[in-house]
């Protein structure tokens, strides 16, 4: 299964502002190393605060520091162009002019461009990157239309929930830990049936491992929650992950309709996950219709 690593927009201008400083400051420094004249050595350390300029400010930020770039190169032209006349020195200003301003306006357009990709892309991220499987914004979202669909065909749908200590998990080495939970979400993937939709999401001091059953009753979740339990315990086991002797697994089910308190408490807390995960976009847990209501739009 391919995983898409939704980067938030922060995290997107950190990388562009260290890639970009460090193109900018490889050219001048390779034009100082080949004794390019001084001047055209500023000229092109002036893109930098333009550069500078269109990631934080963008389009309009972009501009204006194209236009005061623009200006400064022009004052570091004027002591030749006192001593040899401004006529050899028009063309080479207005380039250079047209450039800053060109690419402040390109680069402010381009970051507003990633702003937006990225903002969409966060309003829809309903995969969990540690594992693989479904986020808390997913549980949210899919309890919701599982509750609607149960209100108007009169059906019902379980949700089975095994909780690991994060002690356990962080006890053991990065790269390990990143490859266990990996292996963790495929082994939840085979465990479920096609229909079910498995989650994850870290809440404290505990993994949350929440399975949505669809057409399942009170008993089929408890059976199923069990064996998710002693499966999870055993593949963690297996893995070098220490568990206390004789620990079980917490673990919990949820019927709808039959248990609405429980499960409007339980989403909420998703929601909270959430909210943890996608400060910018939170999704929000609408409260639980009764049985019989209409769904809602």
């Amino acid at each position: 299964m391919l995983t898409i690593v939704v980067m938030s927009y922060p995290a997107s201008r950190r990388l562009v502002l260290v890639l970009g400083l460090g193109v900018l400051l490889l050219v001048v420094a390779v034009m100082f190393v080949r004794r390019v004249d001084t001047v055209e050595v500023f000229a092109a350390m002036l893109f930098i605060p333009v550069f500078l300029a269109f990631v934080f400010w963008g389009l309009p930020g972009g501009i204006l520091a194209g236009i005061g770039a623009a200006i400064a190169y022009a004052a570091l032209r004027n002591p030749a162009m006192d001593a040899v006349g401004a006529e050899r020195f028009v063309n080479l200003i207005v380039g250079r002019g047209i450039g800053y301003i060109a690419f402040g306006a390109l680069g402010g357009w381009a970051t507003r461009q990633l702003e937006g990709s990225l903002e969409k892309l966060d309003v829809y991220d309903v995969i969990d990157d540690q594992t693989g499987l479904h986020n808390a914004r997913f549980f949210v979202q899919d309890t919701d239309l599982e509750m609607a669909r149960a209100a108007r065909y009169q059906t019902l749908f379980s949700v089975a929930v095994v909780d690991i200590p994060a002690a356990a998990l962080d006890g053991l080495g990065r790269r390990q830990r990143s490859s266990v939970l990996r292996q963790l979400g495929l082994q939840l993937r085979e465990a479920a049936r096609t229909v079910d939709r498995p989650v994850h999401a870290r809440d404290g001091e505990k993994h949350r491992f929440a399975v949505v059953c669809p057409e399942t009753g009170p008993e089929g979740a408890k059976v199923f929650v069990d064996r998710l339990a002693t499966g999870i315990a055993g593949f963690l086991r297996d893995r070098g992950v220490r568990l206390d002797d004789g620990a079980v697994l917490a673990r919990a089910t949820y019927t709808y309709p039959g248990d609405e308190d429980r499960l409007a408490a339980l989403r909420e807390e998703f929601a909270a996950l959430d909210r943890t995960e996608h400060p910018e976009h939170p999704v929000e847990a609408a409260g639980t219709p009764a049985r019989g209501a209409p769904p809602r739009a």
